[in-house]
């Protein structure tokens, strides 16, 4: 009996010690992870620093990324609503690149970008309350609407004094979904202010915008203006910027309807935003992008109200940068 007994103390004192040790081993090591993760921050930090300082070193600079949007959403038996059963998905791709060249003495440049934007969404409503969503009999409804827009920017400099440069530029617009119809073209000469490698402004007031595929389509001269800006603008979250312009000089009195100066006039502004490197280089994007382009909706028969409203197009989702 008193054998056992002792044992039983013994064991009771060896499992005592166990925890402690156990516990003071824990302390240890969240001491390490703790020690670990400063160490950690400092690298990324250095490395943060390394790689702003190898994109404003004089040669090319190039980089693209892709942000993917999907959702899913639908009801069932949800009688709250006027149809209880209905199903809809979105799918969304935005594309953003960029290829910039810096010449060692700042004495030209030429910066290259390329957005690409496009959204799709399906819906399917069971009307008839049968319980599923065929359409053969005209009285349930299956719509899909798409959009898109395709732009590349191409804008080249000789240095005439600090931080002014004589400048060119070509850009070009579309759709994805009709390519090139409409599609507009322009070409401009002027001035580009670019005091930092990452921040351009540009006012071209030698411009023409040909508009494709013609026809209906009205073609202008007139004056470009744009900016073009990107930077980390807190740490993990990164921004970029583009917005291009047209000022036509005229209007175009033999168009159907005639076109006023104010309607061949367009202008587009892209943004968009990142949190870098969520799981594994892959982060969250944000895309927005900005139009008012009359011409392009009274050509599609919209009224000239609607047609002076700004039009917008988004994706949000997960990103990913090469």
């Amino acid at each position: 009996m008193r054998t056992n007994f002792i044992f039983i103390l013994v064991a009771i004192f060896a499992t005592t010690f166990s925890l402690q040790a156990q516990d003071e081993s824990l302390e240890e090591l969240k001491a390490m992870l703790a020690e670990k993760e400063g160490i950690k921050k400092t690298i990324d930090d250095e490395m943060a620093d390394l790689d702003k300082r190898i994109k404003a070193f004089p040669g090319w600079s190039k980089g693209l990324g892709a942000t993917l949007g999907l959702n899913f959403s639908g009801t069932r038996d949800w009688f709250a609503n006027d149809v209880p059963k209905i199903a809809a998905r979105g799918f969304g791709l935005s594309i953003a690149g960029y290829a910039n060249y810096n010449e060692a003495n700042a004495k030209y440049f030429w910066n290259n970008t390329l957005s690409v934007s496009i959204t799709e969404a399906n819906s399917k409503s069971d009307n008839d309350g049968d319980g599923n969503f065929n359409t053969a009999d005209n009285s349930n409804e299956n719509l899909t609407t798409s959009a898109s827009i395709f732009i590349i920017n191409s804008l080249g400099g000789y240095q005439l004094f600090s931080k002014v440069y004589a400048s060119a530029a070509a850009n070009y617009q579309t759709t994805v979904n009709n390519f090139n119809d409409p599609g507009q073209f322009t070409l401009s000469a002027g001035l580009t202010y670019k005091p930092i490698n990452n921040f351009v402004a540009y006012i071209h007031p030698l411009a023409f915008q040909k508009t494709f595929p013609g026809g209906d389509f009205s073609s202008a001269t007139g004056a470009v203006y744009g900016a073009t800006y990107s930077a980390e603008v807190y740490p993990g979250i990164n921004w970029t910027s583009a917005l291009d312009g047209f000022y036509a000089y005229g209007g175009d009195d033999d168009a159907t309807p005639a076109l006023t100066r104010g309607q061949l006039s367009n202008w587009t502004w892209q943004n968009g935003f990142t949190v870098a490197n969520i799981f594994k280089g892959i982060g969250l994007g944000l895309n927005i992008g900005l139009r008012k382009n009359e011409q392009l909706g009274l050509v599609k028969g919209v009224s000239a109200d609607d047609a002076s409203t700004i039009q917008m197009i988004y994706n949000l989702g997960l990103s990913y940068s090469l």
